[in-house]
C-alpha cells in the first residue's frame, strides 16, 4: 500500500507540477499541493509510527524469524543495526557487572535454554479497530467463551482484542483501521 501512495504521489508530482495557467489553474495546483503535504505528512507520520514499534520490541522482533521476515529490507537493516547499538551501548555497562549478569536478554543466566525473560513482547491483549474485508458467517471472538460469537460481514468494523483477529489478519480477511 505505501509503495503504491508513494507512486501515486510522484505521479501527482510530475503531472500536477506545472501550473502556469490562469487563476483557476493556480488553485487547483495550489489544492494539489495541499493535498499532496497531507499525503507526505501521513507516510511520514506511518514510518515514524513503524519505527517507534520497531525500537520498542526491537529484541523480540530480531530474535522471532516470522516477525522479522514481515520487515520490509529497510527495516531489517534498521531493526539489526539498532539491536547492535543498543547490545554495545549496554555492553559497556553490563561488562562491569558479573558475567551471570551480564546478558540484556535474561535476569541471570544460569543455562543456556533458559527463557528470555526480560525481552519485551507487544501486547497481544490491545484492542484495535478491524475492517472485515470479506464474509466469514459466525466468528468466536473469545475463544475462552464459546457462546461469545459475532457475524463477520464485509464492511464491519469492529473493536477488538488483537490477539482473537490475528488469523484472520494473517488470512486478509481483516485489516487494520
Amino acid at each position: 500500500i505505501v509503495g503504491n501512495v508513494v507512486v501515486v504521489v510522484v505521479v501527482v508530482v510530475v503531472v500536477g507540477g506545472g501550473g502556469g495557467g490562469g487563476g483557476g489553474d493556480d488553485l487547483l495546483a495550489h489544492i494539489y499541493h495541499m493535498e499532496l503535504n497531507r499525503v507526505r505528512f501521513m507516510l511520514r507520520a506511518y514510518y515514524r509510527t513503524r519505527l517507534f514499534k520497531i525500537e520498542q520490541h526491537v529484541l523480540h522482533v530480531v530474535k522471532e524469524a516470522e516477525v522479522f521476515a514481515r520487515l520490509s529490507p529497510q527495516e531489517q537493516e534498521y531493526a539489526t543495526n539498532y539491536t547492535n547499538m543498543v547490545e554495545e551501548h549496554f555492553g559497556s555497562v553490563l561488562g562491569q557487572l558479573p558475567e551471570k549478569y551480564t546478558s540484556m536478554l535474561q535476569q541471570i543466566e544460569e543455562e543456556e535454554d533458559a527463557e528470555l525473560d526480560m525481552v519485551p513482547e507487544p501486547n497481544l491483549d490491545k484492542h484495535v479497530f478491524c475492517r472485515v474485508k470479506e464474509d466469514r458467517g459466525n466468528f468466536e471472538i473469545d475463544p475462552d467463551d464459546v457462546e461469545n460469537t459475532v457475524d463477520l460481514a464485509q464492511g464491519d468494523i469492529y473493536l477488538v482484542r488483537y490477539r482473537f483477529i490475528k488469523a484472520l489478519l494473517e488470512e486478509d480477511a481483516v485489516e487494520l483501521i
